[in-house]
């Protein structure tokens, strides 16, 4: 069985209060969207996980859930399921895939494993949108569209001629994939790939996103097990548009580490000097991981520059990707004051400033470095480290394709 390593991972354990409230506000964070991209900076990261990785969610966790979702839609539509009962006939079908899974345990990426039928995202949310942007469904529906048609589908049959031959068949929904197993519902199953599995998934995104990431990748999986990032990655010959998009996304990456550490080093202060907590320890790692990040770009000082120096080429690749004119002036602002002074980069006033101005502009009275009142809703949850463009999801799809020995 393949090793299934999530992004993160929460367990429950007997506690004392302290360890129980950290615990508590772990959660708390994590349930906070603010804290995700309170400098609006999400749109360009998305950009580029879209561009190296389509068809990925950072809600995702297995491959074969591409294989296991087009098996329960094609059985309500063989059993003519009607519209008004779809919805929950597909929830327990679900709940029966999750009773399947649940033998695995936890870590191993079973969504639902504990809630159950009572999951309020299933699987077939998550992956839906997916399932088209990888081939494997063809028709543009949305979930609610093809719930209402889906028992019409089941009873489709193709054109015939005058002596019964079938001449037309029309598009199928679903494109061919290998027959699930005879107790597929009933019995325990796994994650594990068949390898015709794994080529209807390869070929999928080879065809449809044959430059990308993802699709060079799915014909050596086993390079991408032990790399932390994307760009760390030894592939002989990338793609050139490949390439450039990597060379992009690590450089926005680098820079944009450096104004979301400063972000919480502001965000610790400001608790302390207004609040009166007790956030030094806070502070001092956020200002550890600055003076690391400083190295970084220092090590990194003249392709950084160069990059920076180069901007029209970043925005034009981001061209069709609607970027707000704000976000990209913030950006430039940010980017030239770190590779001009990365070691002064946590105390330059123009930095705090600029930070200050830019979370009031987005976040208005929910500003913490500008409202009282939204600090001391703050659960001092961090924003995120650098950022990898959905790398641990990919990753583990590449993963699964490795231990089907797709590719080799």
């Amino acid at each position: 069985m393949n090793g299934y390593t999530p992004a993160s991972s929460l367990g429950w354990l007997d506690l004392d209060t302290a360890a129980s409230e950290r615990v508590s506000t772990l959660l708390r964070s994590l349930e906070e969207p603010s804290t995700l991209d309170v400098l609006g900076l999400g749109s360009i990261r998305d950009a580029f996980s879209d561009m190296l990785t389509p068809g990925t969610s950072t809600v995702q966790t297995r491959l074969r859930y591409f294989i296991f979702l087009p098996w329960i839609f094609k059985r309500l539509e063989d059993q003519h399921v009607s519209a008004a009962d779809f919805a929950s006939r597909l929830r327990d079908a679900e709940a029966q895939l999750i009773d399947c899974l649940r033998h695995l345990g936890r870590g191993q990426g079973v969504i639902g494993r504990v809630a159950g039928r009572d999951l309020r995202r299933m699987p077939s949310d998550i992956y839906w949108g997916s399932m088209e942007a990888w081939g494997i469904r063809r028709l543009d529906l949305s979930l609610s569209e093809y719930a209402q048609q889906a028992a019409a589908i089941g009873r489709r049959q193709p054109e015939r001629d005058d002596d019964g031959t079938a001449t037309e068949e029309g598009v199928p929904i679903w494109t061919a994939i290998p027959a699930p197993p005879e107790k597929f519902l009933s019995d325990e199953i796994t994650f594990d790939l068949e390898a015709e599995e794994a080529q209807v998934l390869t070929d999928g995104i080879r065809r449809h996103h044959p430059e990308t990431l993802v699709a060079v990748l799915s014909d050596m999986p086993g390079l991408a097990l032990d790399v932390d990032f994307p760009w760390e990655l030894r592939v002989d010959g990338p793609p050139a548009r490949l390439a450039e998009v990597l060379h992009h996304a690590r450089c926005f990456s680098e820079l944009t580490l450096g104004p979301r550490l400063v972000y919480n080093v502001l965000a610790a202060r400001a608790a302390r000097s207004q609040l009166g907590w007790d956030t030094k320890e806070l502070e001092d790692d956020q200002l550890e991981k600055l003076n690391d990040w400083s190295q970084l770009v220092g090590n990194r000082h003249d392709k950084l520059l160069a990059w920076v120096d180069n901007a029209p080429e970043f925005w034009q690749l981001l061209a069709d990707h609607r970027i707000a004119r704000g976000t990209l002036r913030f950006w430039d602002q940010m980017a030239r004051r770190a590779v001009n002074d990365p070691i002064g980069f946590a105390e330059n006033g123009d930095v705090h400033r600029l930070i200050r101005e830019r979370e009031r502009r987005l976040k208005s009275k929910r500003a913490r470095l500008s409202h009282r009142a939204a600090l001391e809703d703050w659960n001092q949850g961090l924003v995120g480290g650098q950022l990898d463009y959905r790398w641990s999801i990919t990753r583990s799809y590449l993963q699964d394709l490795a231990a089907a020995g797709s590719g080799n």
